[in-house]
């Protein structure tokens, strides 16, 4: 459910190379809340997921979610729930990039 949660916030999923190493994110010791990274199209992909892509032979991925209108018993407050219906998955034997 949070891979289903988190593609509804950001459709569109890209890793340029599952081989880099991720860069570490320094929080400032004086903020209240910890940084969170869930909108962050930069963020690093899980180690378990970098893992299975390199056990595929695939180097980099785009991933876009299919987003339908859900049916009335889904929606909140009157507003048509949003589903993810599926994904779109591309992958590439090297590392590529789409500059945004």
């Amino acid at each position: 459910q949070a891979s289903r949660f988190l593609f509804k916030q950001n459709r569109v999923r890209m890793i340029v190379d599952c081989h880099s190493t991720p860069v570490r994110v320094v929080q400032d010791d004086r903020l209240m809340q910890s940084l969170c990274l869930v909108g962050s199209t930069l963020r690093a992909p899980h180690d378990c997921h970098a893992q299975y892509m390199a056990n595929m032979g695939s180097i980099a991925s785009l991933a876009m979610a299919v987003i339908i209108n859900g049916n009335d018993e889904e929606a909140v407050g009157g507003r048509n729930a949003m589903r993810l219906w599926g994904l779109v998955v591309c992958h590439h034997t090297s590392a590529r990039c789409i500059p945004f």
